[in-house]
């Protein structure tokens, strides 16, 4: 893949991620944050909704979870006056974590830790977006109330 297509692909990621954010709080997903902010209730969507990616068969699916789980995305981390990563060990193969994982991906976007001009480990960063996006993509797919959501049919 090349730097446009993996910057293409991680936008595709991160817009269908924004709906998300607005879809979960539109359906009841939402929760006060600190200072009451509206922040997403991801571990009781992943548990009531998102479990159907751990449950589900589709070989897509399968491949995808199990990149994830296997090789989870890495945390920033500031050690020494800079910025780093490390690994995050985890045996946990819920759908919390599964979702933990996902929200990730999105945080190592989001926050710049992939892409400072050029693509850090951009072999990696396809991997974890590629996938990523083929999990949200599926769940959307296979969950009316989701779909209508995130289309602007809630709220």
């Amino acid at each position: 893949m090349t730097p446009t297509e993996l910057d293409q692909i991680s936008y595709r990621f991160f817009k269908l991620f924004a709906q998300y954010e607005y879809a979960l709080k539109a359906m009841g997903y939402g929760r006060a944050g600190r200072l009451k902010a509206a922040e997403v209730d991801w571990d009781r969507f992943a548990n009531e909704i998102g479990i159907a990616l751990i449950r589900s068969q589709d070989h897509a699916v399968v491949e995808a979870r199990t990149y994830l789980l296997d090789h989870p995305p890495k945390r920033q981390v500031w050690i020494n006056n800079s910025v780093d990563w490390a690994v995050v060990p985890s045996v946990d193969r819920s759908a919390q974590s599964l979702f933990g994982h996902l929200r990730r991906v999105r945080n190592n976007l989001y926050h710049g830790g992939k892409f400072n001009g050029r693509w850090i480990d951009p072999d990696r960063s396809e991997e974890l977006i590629t996938r990523s996006l083929a999990l949200l993509q599926h769940l959307v797919r296979d969950n009316q109330d989701l779909r209508e959501a995130i289309h602007g049919n809630a709220g």
